[in-house]
């Protein structure tokens, strides 16, 4: 059976088996971090409130994180949100990578994941970044009671994400399924545990290593959530089916409605750029 076929059946089986599944909530406060760009502010109250009705964790703060945008500032101000300009936070803008894979700027992608891995944009130990076209919901607990972090798994599979892996760390223990999953609970220290194994093994620091690795030839050949994923302590983390369906941006309904038509099924429904019309 082929490494694809075999994701999607160890999927099925996760799926029938941990449907049930709820754990205690930490009562450590988390951040939330959301990275943007103009076009999400229309989906975007959506996955604000998906958060704020569905992550049993306590949010400390809910961080946007985006160009210098009018619009984007003013919506902030209106959601008593956090903004910070990206450009602040690694010293540099996607302007500064100039990334270009098949002759198509990949710039904003990189320095996405870049930022999510980058460990100093909040205050608390662990914080959750999610994807502003990712909807919660149902209950989503992130860091439990005993301190392990769940990690909602998809069946994506992706060899270029593997091969890039093995540039940065050697090789890795993979899991059945895939931690492409349009958020992820991060700890500031095992980033800081992830980027001293990438600079021991490729002799640079961890943001040089990745550019300097970048396929392109490939549109998508890094991936930070499978990345930290793989390399996450086996005994500090809780795995379960993420159990999202991908929606055309024309099935945009109200919130509740969302619930309602797709709760019972699914965790969460995400309304991709590809589909977006």
């Amino acid at each position: 059976m082929k490494p694809a076929s075999q994701r999607k059946f160890h999927y099925f089986l996760s799926s029938l088996f941990t449907h049930n599944f709820h754990y205690e909530a930490s009562s450590e406060p988390i951040d939330v971090i959301i990275p943007i760009i103009k076009k999400d502010l229309k989906i975007l109250p959506y996955c604000l409130e998906g958060i704020n009705k569905c992550v049993t964790n306590k949010i400390e703060d809910i961080i946007i994180v985006s160009p210098q945008d009018e619009d984007i500032l003013k919506f902030c101000h209106t959601h008593h949100l956090t903004h910070k300009d990206e450009a602040s936070i690694l010293g540099f803008s996607p302007k500064d990578i100039n990334y270009q894979a098949n002759g198509v700027d990949r710039s904003g992608w990189i320095f996405q994941q870049l930022l999510k891995l980058s460990g100093n944009i909040g205050h608390t130990n662990h914080y959750l970044v999610i994807d502003a076209d990712h909807v919660l919901l149902s209950p989503h607990t992130f860091l439990t009671s005993n301190q392990k972090v769940i990690f909602y798994q998809s069946k994506e599979y992706h060899q270029p994400y593997y091969k890039m892996m093995d540039k940065l760390l050697g090789q890795v223990n993979l899991t059945s399924l895939s931690f492409v999953d349009h958020k992820m609970l991060f700890s500031t220290h095992e980033l800081k545990v992830l980027k001293d194994r990438i600079q021991a093994y490729t002799r640079k620091n961890w943001i040089e290593s990745i550019l300097s690795n970048l396929d392109h030839h490939e549109m998508s050949c890094f991936s930070e959530y499978e990345t930290y994923g793989c390399t996450f302590p086996s005994e500090k983390r809780i795995l379960l089916p993420w159990r999202n369906k991908n929606l055309p941006f024309t099935h945009l309904e109200p919130y509740n409605t969302l619930v309602k038509r797709y709760g019972k099924s699914h965790r969460a429904v995400t309304f991709p750029d590809y589909k977006k019309e």
